[in-house]
């Protein structure tokens, strides 16, 4: 055999071992498949549906005449409304512009939202909080609609009181979908929130999308229970035994519940409180508070969990015995530190580690999706159980959205001011201060600030709302008298 042939054997033999390499290192690199899953009801939009939609809603294109010449016109408004280049086409820039969170008030004044640039009559207006959101403490949310009303309040003659009864002015409130004033909202992201012109009846009324997470920009805010710390802030991160934690953990304990320190250095200061939990209380509902009792019957089947069963409104709750048909005691389960949001898991708090496709994770991932959306699964399987939730994010500012939302209940259309108030997206911003247009608008509809004493702080903290107090039916319905 001649040396020729020996070398071509061994670059034959080296070819096939690079190959083979090459293949398996793709195998190693390639990302998990793309499924699809359950109780995911996302359908992926095509750019030219997601422009048709938003210039419906926002611009006044209805979706079934919005034909070349009409839809190119339109786009060019709302090019133009944000500083885009008015290109009338449905361009990458103009896509990603419509698919960020926004307020659901139109941009354009030939709405019912609008009309002859309403304004309150008088100026002192008041205001109801008719419901709350599980995901903040209600003094958080009662704080943050106070501060809002007070950016208003202090650039102009008006002010704001509180009514713990009857019909006020403004009615503020939080709702999932349709939820009464055929404007419904659209689930996670998205429409925020939305909020009618002055007026009579619905008029002036704010609500609030509890799909949304609702925070204080920063991320969620917990408030400690029990431990040495009751009714004291979560303080994130903090240090435990040298390593910082970022949210609520059940590290150094045994008993699976999870706790945060109130400072940032537990290892010095030693203050600590649980972080919300169905197995250490509940809120509103009938049962003054009471830990879940697991199991429970309710119409005769057993509930390991909380539940949505019995609602419409998508609220879990469990009972506080073990027989709900009995007792008739429940209450609704607090937002955990980790609960997901959306997906099928009804709420439930993310598990870690958990299986995915063969694979374990202690975090959240974006695995499986083409969205990009980190998620979670909320047993420690979901290859067996395929329960899974988007994990908690950042979260949206309670009080600068309600700012907002309150300048159209005083008579405010959305500002072209990428930087005001009124800009239609949302936006977080640390340190807030109402631009030179905001203020400008507000004090045209109803003048400068006059020297007047401060307004009172604000009242005492009232019950969870009716909206929250229903007993789960037997039908799939919410039983309350709102």
């Amino acid at each position: 055999m001649g040396l020729t042939t020996v070398f071509s054997r061994r670059r034959l033999v080296l070819k096939l071992f690079l190959v083979q390499f090459i293949v398996l290192q793709a195998t190693y690199a390639a990302p998990s498949p793309i499924i699809k899953f359950p109780g995911d009801d996302t359908i992926p939009k095509t750019d030219k549906e997601v422009a048709l939609h938003y210039l419906n809603k926002f611009y006044g294109c209805p979706e079934d005449r919005c034909n070349l010449v009409v839809l190119k016109d339109t786009l060019k408004k709302m090019q133009k409304f944000f500083s885009l280049q008015e290109t009338g086409d449905i361009d990458a820039q103009t896509v990603e512009t419509m698919k960020k969170p926004r307020c659901g008030v139109p941009d354009v004044a030939n709405y019912n939202f609008f009309h002859r640039k309403p304004k309150w009559q008088k100026k002192d207006i008041t205001y109801r909080i008719l419901g709350y959101s599980l995901d903040l403490d209600e003094e958080v949310i009662n704080d943050a609609f106070f501060r809002a009303f007070k950016v208003w309040s202090d650039v102009t003659p008006l002010s704001f009181t509180r009514i713990m009864d009857g019909e006020a002015d403004i009615m503020v409130n939080f709702g999932r979908n349709e939820h009464g004033d055929g404007y419904p909202f659209d689930g996670k992201d998205g429409l925020l929130a939305h909020a009618f012109a002055p007026g009579p009846g619905i008029g002036g009324d704010s609500h609030f999308d509890d799909d949304e997470q609702w925070t204080l920009g920063e991320g969620q805010v917990v408030k400690a229970k029990f431990g040495n710390a009751d009714g004291e802030f979560c303080r994130f991160p903090f240090l435990f035994m040298g390593t910082e934690y970022d949210s609520c953990t059940p590290q150094g304990r045994d008993d699976g519940f999870l706790w945060c320190s109130t400072t940032y250095n537990f290892d010095e200061d030693g203050k600590y409180g649980f972080c919300p939990h169905e197995l250490l209380f509940t809120m509103a509902g009938n049962a003054e508070g009471s830990p879940c009792k697991f199991p429970f019957t309710f119409q005769g089947d057993k509930y390991d969990g909380c539940t949505t069963q019995g609602r419409d409104d998508g609220y879990r709750w469990c009972a506080t015995t073990e027989d709900y048909d009995r007792d008739k005691t429940f209450g609704f389960c607090p937002e955990t530190a980790l609960s997901t949001v959306g997906g099928n898991a009804e709420g439930s708090p993310c598990v870690f580690p958990f299986t995915f496709l063969g694979d374990t994770y202690e975090a959240c991932t974006a695995s499986g999706r083409s969205d990009g959306k980190m998620w979670c699964a909320s047993t420690k399987s979901y290859d067996d159980d395929r329960k899974w939730g988007f994990c908690p994010d950042q979260g949206y500012s309670l009080f600068l959205v309600a700012a907002h939302e309150f300048g159209h209940a005083l008579g405010l259309e959305h500002s072209q001011d990428p930087g005001a108030l009124m800009a239609p997206i949302y936006t977080f911003t640390k340190d807030f201060r109402l631009s030179h247009d905001d203020i400008s608008g507000i004090q045209e509809l109803y003048g400068g600030s006059t020297d007047k004493p401060l307004s009172p702080t604000q009242g005492p903290v009232t019950p969870m709302d009716i909206s929250l107090t229903g007993k789960p039916s037997k039908v799939n319905a919410l039983d309350h008298d709102v």
